[in-house]
């Protein structure tokens, strides 16, 4: 059945750069928790990249820091360690399909990513992401409601609609409760529909469809 809509994470799926995110989301995580916790709080932080999946910004949550102490430091980031990606940006455009981004990042720095990378604001259909005076990003509560909700706001069926991401838990095990179709980027995780190393991968069987 050919799909009427998918939803993609951002980091790690659409945007893939090791470098970028050691570099900008991890060293900036790192400052601001230290800076607001001091060395009590890098332990913390430790611990959960040790025992969450690598998942540092949970620290955040522990540690009662405002997530809006990191989005600062984040959209204001240097980008250069991003490498425009014009074939992808093409493959995405080839595709009749309702488009979404969905991801834990501010809306102001995924907007700035998505331009990096070669993007324009016409090539998705909704982009939901961290906006103040949100505490923390809904993304990372791992509810279905936000994927119900687009689901019935472009009002396409459950099972019409894929969720596309790198990490199980927060990107496709919400999608999945509710029925819809799931596909793994990246390692091979959880029990997703199907796997595949690199979202090109993907977006070429979705053509084939």
């Amino acid at each position: 059945m050919k799909p009427k809509l998918i939803i993609f994470d951002l980091d790690g799926t659409v945007c893939v750069s090791p470098k970028f995110y050691g570099e900008v989301y991890s060293a900036t995580l790192s400052r601001v928790i230290v800076e607001e916790r001091g060395n009590k709080g890098l332990k913390m932080l430790q611990h959960y990249r040790k025992n969450y999946d690598g998942k540092g910004e949970l620290a955040l949550f522990a540690l009662n820091i405002p997530f809006v102490k990191w989005a600062e430091k984040l959209v204001s980031a240097s980008l250069d360690l991003i490498d425009p990606q014009s074939d992808l940006v093409h493959l995405f455009r080839d595709l009749d399909i309702k488009k979404i981004i969905y991801t834990g990042s501010p809306v102001e720095m995924t907007n700035r990513v998505l331009s990096r990378l070669g993007f324009v604001d016409q090539d998705f259909d909704l982009i939901i992401g961290w906006k103040e005076p949100e505490l923390f990003p809904v993304k990372w509560t791992c509810s279905s409601t936000v994927f119900k909700l687009i689901a019935n706001r472009f009002s396409v069926d459950i099972k019409e609609a894929w969720s596309v991401g790198d990490g199980w838990e927060t990107d496709l095990l919400p999608a999945r409760l509710i029925g819809m179709n799931t596909a793994v980027i990246g390692e091979c995780s959880g029990d997703p529909d199907l796997c595949f190393s690199k979202l090109r991968e993907f977006l070429l069987f979705i053509k084939t469809k």
